[in-house]
């Protein structure tokens, strides 16, 4: 199914603070999930309502909103095997608003 994606404005600053190969990664999976749809990404659930999607070392937490669009909410390199509960929380905390 495709979706449209949006980023949150911190979102967005998390992103421009990565290295540029990453952010063309992430901008890559982002395009893939409008193009063709979110089965061609790997996503996978965290919390009720909190998704990750997993690109490389990178992780982009979002959630649904409004049956058609993707909310980026949080956009880290992911350096453990689990993640992080602080960046869970802050997904949860931004995408509140939504």
């Amino acid at each position: 199914m495709k979706f449209s994606v949006e980023k949150l404005p911190a979102a967005e600053n998390e992103i421009k603070a990565l290295e540029q190969s990453q952010q063309d990664l992430l901008n890559k999976e982002y395009e893939t999930i409008e193009r063709q749809g979110i089965e061609f990404v790997r996503v996978r659930p965290i919390q009720r309502e909190i998704f990750e999607i997993k690109s490389n070392e990178l992780r982009s937490l979002f959630k649904y909103k409004a049956g058609a669009i993707i909310v980026i909410g949080v956009v880290f390199v992911k350096k453990t095997q689990k993640t992080p509960k602080d960046k869970i929380k802050l997904a949860k905390q931004r995408l509140k608003e939504i």
